[in-house]
C-alpha cells in the first residue's frame, strides 16, 4: 500500500515510532544490558502519538542504553532508496515496507527469514490473511504485518440531505445518487459528486475485480496479464461512466492530495481511505467543521445489496538480513504487533489492526472501514509486482481511458501485455 501524507502530529508519531525497535519480550532472550544503535526507516503513516509513546516508554524500560537512529522516509523515492540500502553492507536494521513491496525484497534475500520465530509474536494465529500473505514469499515469513487500510466511500452527509439522496447499494444507484448531485449543485462548476483522480488504480481495482476481472493470474512459474479480460474491460467501463459524469478531477492528476480538495467544499464523495478522514478534518490540511458532516459506506458492488472488494493496503515491519541486532528488532516489532498497541492502534489511530481478534473494536467511521476489509484482494504477489507499480503501467492505463487517448480494448491490451511481460522478468 501507499499510505499518504496525514496529521503533522501523525507523522511525528511515525518518527518517534521509529525510535524504538524491538518488542514482544517473548520473542527474544534478550538481557537488557544491551548497547549499540539500532537504524530504523519508518514511512511517513498512521501511528498516533500515544502509541508511539507507549512502544517507545515500554521498549526503553527494558533497553535503556540501546540508541535508535530513525529516518523518516517517503513513499514517492523509498523504492529507489532501499534498493541502495539493501545492495550495501549497512542496511537499516528494520525498514516499514508496503505489502506490495515485500515480495521484491523478500526474493533478494534482503530481508530476515523469521519463520521460526512466527509463535513468538503474539496473535500471529490471527494476523489478518492478506498481510500475512504479503509477508510469506516460497513458503517463507519474512515480515511482522503492521496494520491494514481498506478504501470506502467517504460523503458529505449534508450534501446527501441537500439531494434528497440516500448511500447507494449498488453501481447503478451510486449513478443515480451522483446524478442528482449534480444536478443540484450545478451552480458551481468545480463541483464533483465522485471526486476520481484519473491515475487513482487502487480506486478502480474494486470495479474490475466486482465483475470478476483480475490485473494478472499466475499459471506455475508464469504470470499472465489479464486486465484485458472481458470482465475486466466491463468493470473499467462502468468506471469510465461514472468518471465522466460524476467527476471534476484531473484526468491525468493522482489521488495525493483528494482529501484536501474534498475539504473544499466542493465535493461530495471520494474513495479513500479511513485514516483520510483525519486529514479532511484536520485544522492546518482540512477543515475541522466537517468533522460531523461525514458519512462513509462501501463501495457498492454491480450486484444490489452486496459490496465491491477492495484491495486490502497496509504496511509490514521487516527486519534487514544483515542486521546486527535482530533480537532488539523482533522484540520491538513484537511489541507494536501486539494486543495491548493494536487496541490502540485501532481506538485511537482508527486504523486496521493486524489481527482479526481487534477488528471489532472499530467503532464509527472506523467500522465502516473495517467491514469493507472483509472483502478484500490483493495484488499479485510476485517480487516484480513493486516494477509494475513504478513503471505506472495502471495509473497510465486509467489516464489514457479517461482521457479518450485510447479505447479500452486497446489501453487494456497494452497494459496487459506490460504487466505480462514486467512480471515474467
Amino acid at each position: 500500500m501507499n499510505p499518504r501524507k496525514l496529521l503533522f502530529s501523525v507523522v511525528t508519531a511515525f518518527a518517534l515510532l521509529a525510535t524504538a525497535c524491538g518488542g514482544n519480550s517473548n520473542a527474544t532472550t534478550t538481557t537488557g544490558n544491551e548497547t549499540g544503535t539500532l537504524t530504523v526507516w519508518l514511512m511517513n503513516g498512521s501511528a498516533p502519538q500515544s502509541v508511539v509513546d507507549g512502544v517507545n516508554a515500554d521498549f526503553k524500560a527494558k533497553h535503556p542504553n540501546v540508541t535508535v537512529d530513525v529516518q523518516i522516509q517517503q513513499w514517492s523515492d523509498v523504492t529507489t532508496k532501499l534498493d541502495t540500502a539493501f545492495a550495501g553492507s549497512t542496511p537499516p536494521d528494520v525498514v516499514e515496507l508496503g505489502n506490495t513491496l515485500v515480495a521484491k525484497y523478500a526474493a533478494n534475500t534482503a530481508l530476515a527469514d523469521i519463520t521460526s520465530k512466527k509463535g513468538s509474536f503474539e496473535n500471529s494465529g490471527t494476523w489478518l490473511q492478506s498481510l500475512t500473505d504479503s509477508c510469506t514469499y516460497q513458503g517463507k515469513l519474512y515480515c511482522v504485518p503492521y496494520y491494514a487500510g481498506s478504501r470506502a466511500i467517504i460523503y458529505r452527509t449534508d450534501m446527501f440531505a441537500a439531494a434528497g439522496v440516500q448511500p447507494p447499494t449498488s453501481i447503478d444507484d451510486l449513478l443515480t445518487v451522483g446524478q442528482k448531485l449534480m444536478t443540484k449543485y450545478s451552480s458551481d462548476p468545480n463541483f464533483s459528486a465522485l471526486y476520481f483522480p484519473g491515475k487513482y488504480w487502487y480506486a478502480a481495482a474494486p470495479f474490475v475485480w466486482d465483475f470478476g476481472g483480475d490485473i494478472a493470474t499466475q499459471s506455475g512459474s508464469k504470470w499472465q496479464g489479464s486486465i484485458n479480460s472481458s470482465q475486466s474491460q466491463q468493470g473499467l467501463s462502468t468506471l469510465n461512466n461514472l468518471v465522466s459524469k460524476l467527476s471534476r478531477a484531473d484526468k491525468t492528476g493522482d489521488e495525493l492530495k483528494q482529501d484536501q480538495a474534498f475539504a473544499q467544499g466542493h465535493i461530495a464523495m471520494i474513495v479513500a481511505n479511513g485514516w483520510e478522514v483525519g486529514v479532511i478534518t484536520d485544522p492546518k490540511a482540512g477543515d475541522p467543521s466537517l468533522k460531523d458532516k461525514l458519512g462513509a459506506f462501501p463501495i457498492p458492488s454491480h450486484t444490489p445489496g452486496q459490496t465491491a472488494p477492495v484491495f486490502l493496503g497496509g504496511s509490514d515491519l521487516a527486519i534487514a538480513a544483515h542486521s546486527q541486532h535482530q533480537a532488539l528488532a523482533r522484540e520491538w516489532v513484537g511489541l507494536l504487533g501486539g494486543t495491548k498497541f493494536q487496541s490502540q492502534m485501532v481506538t485511537v489511530g482508527g486504523v486496521i489492526p493486524n489481527t482479526t481478534s481487534l477488528v471489532s473494536l472499530s467503532s464509527g467511521l472506523p467500522a465502516i472501514f473495517a467491514a469493507a476489509a472483509k472483502n478484500s484482494r490483493f495484488t499479485p504477489n510476485s517480487p516484480n509486482w513493486a516494477n509494475v507499480e513504478s513503471a505506472n503501467v495502471l495509473q497510465d492505463m486509467l489516464v489514457s481511458i479517461f482521457t479518450s487517448k485510447s479505447t479500452i480494448p486497446d489501453a487494456t491490451s497494452a497494459a496487459s501485455n506490460k504487466i505480462t511481460n514486467i512480471l515474467n522478468s
